[in-house]
């Protein structure tokens, strides 16, 4: 994922499509279930109803903003571009990712999202480093994965906001 334009209105993302499939798969799968979000910390004198309601509103808006950049990869544009790698130029086929500010902003709180949600399953390890001895066949490799891939696409979108 590389900045490919940015004016007034937001920025444009080149995406492989290896990296957009990756991206449809993080935003079309359920995010496990996180510990509820919490009115005050004084929550044990609210009623149960409020807690209920405030966890069913933040899932319920949560979904929203992953079915939006559902849509939005679902639109974006097929290209060719030429990049520049140490073995001299070449093109390369991949998609448009258009973002406004707003949209920047959802999908980074999306992918936040999933990076909690996959570091409170995996019982919030400090740091959250994937362990050396991890085994393919572990029940925790998918949290482990989404908690990195989750990161990455996190990074390219802030370190390119502060170049601008």
């Amino acid at each position: 994922m590389r900045l490919h334009a940015s004016d007034d209105e937001g920025t444009s993302w080149f995406l492989t499509p290896g990296e957009r499939n990756l991206l449809r798969t993080l935003f079309s799968r359920p995010i496990d279930p996180r510990h509820p979000a919490r009115l005050s910390r004084t929550s044990e004198a609210l009623e149960e109803q409020c807690q209920s309601d405030l966890a069913g509103e933040l899932e319920k808006h949560r979904a929203e903003v992953r079915s939006r950049l559902m849509v939005l990869l679902g639109v974006a544009v097929s290209a060719q571009t030429t990049i520049q790698p140490p073995t001299g130029p070449r093109e390369d086929s991949g998609w448009i990712l258009r973002l406004t500010p707003e949209d920047r902003e959802s999908c980074l709180q999306a992918l936040n999202e999933l990076r909690l949600g996959a570091w409170e399953q995996l019982g919030r390890p400090d740091p959250p480093e994937v362990p050396d001895d991890l085994a393919p066949d572990s029940p925790n490799i998918l949290h482990w994965w989404t908690l990195e891939i989750a990161s990455r696409f996190q990074g390219r979108l802030i370190s390119e906001e502060s170049l601008e």
